[in-house]
């Protein structure tokens, strides 16, 4: 029996846990399928995507990060995956995510701003390349703006962070 989790300040309408589950469920959907402007659409104009190369690392001005890309940034990153000649990427990566062990962390005052944590793993096969796997911990901040929600931050705390990985190009 799913059990769905409502948590809100007093007098807002409260998040149900499913909602938040599906949206980040589809995001996970969209980068598998490739739909990377689709993918691009559910960040809020602000947003930030993280990938800490520190366990622990409490900001991303304090150390070096995997990727730390503001929306314009995530812009050049799609543009880039998109283009037919990406050398890194020929042929194309095929990746599948699992997502599990969604919480609810926190909402915010205004009841319109949710910290929602899951656990992951991302398989990532390229034909003549090696089979890569990555794991860890999704943390999205997501937002609701004009009824919908949109991500303002998503930080990916990979287990491995600390490791070197060649020719990361596909967001996690």
């Amino acid at each position: 029996m799913n059990t769905v989790t409502k948590l809100a300040p007093t007098g807002h309408a409260g998040p149900d846990l499913e909602e938040l589950r599906d949206f980040v469920e589809h995001e996970a959907e969209l980068l598998d399928a490739r739909r990377f402007d689709e993918w691009l659409d559910l960040y809020c104009e602000d947003a930030v995507y993280w990938v800490p190369a520190a366990h622990g690392q409490p900001d991303w001005t304090s150390h070096v990060s995997l990727y730390y890309d503001e929306k314009h940034t995530m812009k050049t990153r799609v543009t880039r995956l998109k283009h037919p000649m990406i050398h890194c990427q020929d042929p194309p990566s095929a990746t599948v995510r699992v997502l599990s062990n969604f919480k609810l962390e926190s909402v915010d005052d205004t009841g319109a701003q949710y910290c929602i944590r899951s656990k992951f793993i991302m398989l990532e096969d390229r034909m003549g390349a090696e089979r890569r796997l990555f794991g860890g911990h999704y943390l999205h901040t997501l937002r609701r703006e004009g009824g919908q929600l949109r991500i303002a931050q998503k930080r990916v705390l990979l287990t491995n962070c600390d490791q070197s990985f060649p020719l990361l190009t596909q967001p996690f």
